[in-house]
């Protein structure tokens, strides 16, 4: 099978394109990684009281009142991330199996968030409507989905900087 060209061996301005769409897109991540710390404080109790909501008889005086996602939202929430996010994966993915012939760990790390996108996402629906010890599923595959991500993004930024023979 063909390989593409290596992305350390692409003309400097791509390779500027390349390194800014993986920082912009890093850094949104980063910035729902820190929405979901606000929402669920990374904990399984608050991603089951931000989807099926709190009772008033739990809540402390300074806390934000909770109430159980409508089915409408959940379908909305889970539309917009799937579709914005798989697109998002496959784009650094293609760019992180880019920088060298890809070994099954490479290949495994590329896939990895897009597996998990079905399994966070499809698991809210779970915990929300049949089974709430499923939080754990959503907590480890939106954990490995990020973190995945997180190192495809640096990969690829520091390839991105780096020079080659052909057009440093």
């Amino acid at each position: 099978m063909k390989s593409l060209p290596n992305l350390q061996a692409w003309p400097k301005a791509i390779k500027k394109l390349v390194f800014t769409f993986a920082m912009v897109s890093f850094l949104g991540v980063v910035v729902g990684g820190v929405m979901i710390e606000v929402t669920t404080n990374l904990t399984p109790q608050g991603v089951v009281e931000q989807y099926k909501g709190i009772s008033k008889s739990k809540l402390e005086p300074s806390e934000e009142l909770k109430f159980p996602k409508p089915m409408k939202e959940m379908l909305i929430t889970t539309h917009n991330h799937i579709l914005g996010l798989s697109s998002l994966f496959l784009i650094m993915g293609f760019l992180y199996l880019s920088i060298g012939e890809a070994s099954w760990l490479q290949i495994s790390i590329a896939v990895e968030p897009l597996i998990s996108l079905i399994l966070t996402f499809g698991g809210l629906w779970i915990m929300r409507y049949l089974w709430l010890p499923f939080v754990y599923v959503v907590i480890l595959s939106g954990t490995l989905m990020i973190g995945c991500y997180a190192w495809m993004s640096i990969v690829v930024m520091k390839t991105a900087l780096s020079k080659s023979e052909d057009n440093g």
